[in-house]
């Protein structure tokens, strides 16, 4: 697709198309919980797909941020939101659909966003703080704008720890003689694993103080 993305790696643009699709999709479905209408949802789906992407390239001067150089982005995410709306009149999507798109958004993310970060050439632990911050930004946002305390904010299962340990996996990686693919799998695998085994069994990081 040429034209279309600046970054020449085809395995990182398919994983940008498929996670701000997969975003994109948690966003209008979070817009059906809500019962908002199709405006609201299409901005919502777009917010979600493109929120950790844009406060990752603020954060790090990489400007414009990605969508307004490679508009793309925002018509998958507004693409998906509108071949998903007519879905939902005839489809009713269980509660774990959310979930589970959303655990995959999160790995996708949180790679890309280490992947990103590091061709910038900046420090390790921000390649990590990147990362963790690509992947759980946009579902931070979306619970934000549909009035949901966002998940990093309360007491449930692991979401933005959750991505810590594939973002940190990714960077060690670095410094062995590992394939791009195999790093890519170890850090997308892990996120999407702690993710899954976080709503399995409840897991939880400690509160401030017990009650």
């Amino acid at each position: 697709m040429p034209g279309l993305v600046e970054s020449p790696n085809l395995p990182l643009a398919a994983a940008m198309f498929l996670g701000t699709a997969v975003f994109a999709a948690t966003g209008v479905l979070a817009s059906a919980r809500r019962n908002m209408d199709w405006v609201g949802a299409v901005v919502l789906a777009v917010v979600t797909a493109t929120g950790g992407g844009t406060l990752r390239d603020l954060l790090t001067g990489n400007l414009p941020v990605f969508w307004i150089r490679e508009p793309v982005y925002l018509w998958i995410a507004a693409g998906t939101a509108l071949v998903m709306l007519p879905l939902l009149r005839i489809i009713r999507f269980p509660e774990r659909a959310l979930l589970w798109a959303d655990a995959a958004g999160l790995a996708l993310f949180t790679w890309t966003g280490c992947v990103k970060t590091q061709e910038l050439g900046l420090h390790p632990s921000l390649v990590v703080l990147m990362g963790v911050l690509t992947g759980s930004g946009g579902g931070l946002i979306r619970d934000v704008l549909s009035a949901q305390v966002p998940s990093i904010l309360r007491q449930s299962e692991l979401y933005a720890a959750a991505t810590f340990p594939g973002a940190l996996l990714f960077v060690i990686m670095q410094h062995f003689p590992v394939s791009p693919v195999v790093a890519a799998t170890v850090c997308i695998g892990s996120v999407f694993l702690v993710r899954l085994a976080a709503m399995r069994w409840r897991l939880t990081l400690p509160t401030v103080v017990d009650r």
